[in-house]
């Protein structure tokens, strides 16, 4: 059995999601559908170029890009790079809170000071010293 990967574009249109196969297929060969749902989409399509092929739907396998209109994407885009700022936020912060407990505790102070300094328990600052300490030792 033989998989081949099929890129579709899915694009909103009225209250239907069009379905468009834009790679894979032959250049004599038009693969359009629709869906109700998003989530159907790559089963439609599947089973769409299944037919146009006569093969196996099993065999079939999509690379579905959801397609929006401009003003749309323009939204997405920005909470797409807010949300990977955050994450990098959530990293940078992690990342510090490790090595605050780190030097806390090569300050000798003991974990239940440097839990109450830093806002949690002495079990969370002996997490926090030992992921901090795996992070110098990996890298």
């Amino acid at each position: 059995m033989t998989e081949s990967v099929y890129a579709v574009k899915a694009t909103r249109s009225g209250d239907w999601w069009v379905i468009e196969v834009t790679t894979g297929l032959p250049a004599s060969v038009v693969g359009v559908s629709q869906a109700r749902r998003l989530n159907r989409v790559p089963k439609i399509a599947r089973r769409l170029i299944a037919d146009l092929l006569e093969v196996d739907m099993n065999e079939v396998k999509v690379d579905v890009e959801v397609s929006m209109p401009g003003e749309l994407e323009a939204v997405l885009d920005r909470a797409r790079q807010a949300t990977a700022t955050e994450v990098e936020a959530r990293t940078a912060a992690s990342r510090a809170r490790c090595d605050a407990a780190a030097a806390l505790l090569g300050a000798n102070l003991t974990m239940r000071e440097a839990g109450q300094v830093l806002g949690v328990s002495h079990q969370r600052i002996k997490q926090l010293a030992d992921q901090a300490k795996s992070w110098t030792l990996s890298g």
